[in-house]
């Protein structure tokens, strides 16, 4: 059986998968943020172990590309690229909001996906699944929480959809997970600054003011 390991770390409901796109498993819930740096590795191989799979058998590892969490994506992925690095698999990405709209709606409903950005916003997409693979309704951005939605929503969804196992369901469909051609040097879509590096753009504006 070709096996994916999926994770998304992208919120506060971080999960990994094992499995194939027909049948991507469950999702296994992950631990928040401050111990996912150090028990990531553990879950990802007793799950293999669970499986009876080795994690060199793999046919690749999708993750979730953001937006969201910083710290959380920032861990999430390089738990992911350290893994095709060591095996020599392919690194496959799609966005936590189009894994949450896949897990939420059914076929050709219109799914608007919304995760807390805090400070009043919301990262937020909208998107419908057919035959023909993913149409892109509204795509990811950054948005207040009192925004109006497009129309035609048939779903809402929120990070509890978040899912690694739909990430999976994501490879091989059109507009889905796709493919990073240089690992190595990729970065996620964090939706926006981190604090830290917010803080010192705003200073160094501070300092260039006459």
């Amino acid at each position: 059986m070709t096996l994916y390991l999926a994770l998304d770390t992208a919120t506060g409901r971080p999960t990994l998968a094992l499995g194939t796109p027909a049948d991507p498993g469950a999702d296994i819930p992950l631990p928040g943020r401050r111990e996912l740096s150090r028990d990531i590795e553990r879950l990802a191989a007793g799950l293999l172990g669970a499986r009876g799979a080795r994690v060199q058998g793999l046919a690749g590892v999708v993750v979730a590309d953001g937006p969201g969490s910083f710290t959380g994506l920032r861990i999430g992925i390089a738990f992911a690229k350290g893994v095709c690095r060591a095996v020599g698999v392919p690194l496959l990405a799609a966005p936590s909001l189009l894994g949450a709209a896949r897990a939420a709606a059914p076929d050709g409903a219109a799914a608007l996906v919304a995760f807390d950005a805090l400070r009043g916003d919301v990262f937020r997409a909208a998107y419908r699944f057919g035959a023909g693979g993913v149409e892109v309704l509204l795509a990811p951005e950054l948005a207040r929480a009192e925004d109006p939605e497009p129309p035609g929503i048939a779903v809402r969804a929120g990070e509890a959809a978040a899912s690694a196992a739909a990430l999976i369901r994501l490879i091989g469909v059109a507009g889905g997970a796709e493919a990073v051609a240089d690992p190595a040097s990729w970065e996620p879509s964090y939706g926006r600054l981190a604090e830290a590096e917010a803080r010192r753009l705003g200073r160094q504006a501070g300092e260039r003011r006459p």
